[in-house]
């Protein structure tokens, strides 16, 4: 998950902040592809750069939990979050998952996010039963400054409380998303450096390009 600098703490009346529909996700994924993969870290680092098919369907089938949400001015999405419920499986269905795509830019990706997912094991860590996890933010570079990636990240820790969730998790890929959360109250609970995930051959998996150096595992207690 990535973000900007960090955001002036002010809250434009001309933007409305709402859940993401499930007929909107034509919508939400043609934003995302021009304000959240053409930078993400995991995205940039792996080629070739366009995201796979199986990445965007992923974070499309969070749309039905009511946990992604959107800004929007003028009835212009300028702003987004994906988010979704997780359990205590999490590590073992990443590790599945990453084994099935093997070998394309997505499985590369789900290689480290398995490591990443064995190492932090949130809900066995803070023994809950699920959270929620935001998986993906962009902000239209116009709209930076705004504050709209903080009024989104309250967005989803408030849904995540009227769903019964007591935590919220966050694995920041770049260190622009993890000086958001910090600033919003976040605990960090797991380093990953870019320059130590490898694979079976001992290459490098994911070469993002700088500032970004490693994946900073967040949670919100709610």
């Amino acid at each position: 998950m990535k973000n900007w600098e960090q955001e002036q703490e002010q809250k434009p009346c001309d933007i409305e902040v709402r859940q993401v529909g499930e007929g909107e996700t034509e919508e939400l994924m043609a934003f995302l592809l021009v304000h959240y993969y053409r930078e993400e870290p995991l995205t940039a680092g792996t080629s070739p750069p366009e995201p796979e098919p199986a990445d965007k369907e992923f974070l499309l089938s969070n749309v039905p939990f009511g946990t992604c949400f959107m800004a929007l001015q003028g009835g212009r999405i300028v702003a987004a979050v994906v988010a979704g419920p997780k359990d205590a499986h999490e590590p073992e269905h990443v590790a599945e998952e990453a084994r099935k795509h093997a070998g394309s830019k997505w499985g590369r990706i789900l290689h480290l996010l398995s490591a990443v997912e064995s190492a932090t094991d949130v809900c066995r860590r803070f023994n809950v039963p699920s959270c929620v996890h935001v998986h993906a933010l962009g902000v239209d570079p116009q709209m930076r400054g705004r504050n709209l990636g903080a009024r989104l990240m309250e967005a989803v820790a408030q849904r995540a409380r009227d769903l019964g969730h007591l935590l919220v998790s966050v694995d920041c890929t770049s260190v622009y998303s993890a000086r958001l959360v910090q600033r919003l109250g976040y605990q960090l609970v797991n380093t990953l450096r870019y320059v130590d995930h490898l694979d079976a051959s001992g290459q490098q998996v994911i070469r993002p390009p700088p500032p970004h150096e490693s994946v900073q595992t967040f949670v919100l207690h709610l």
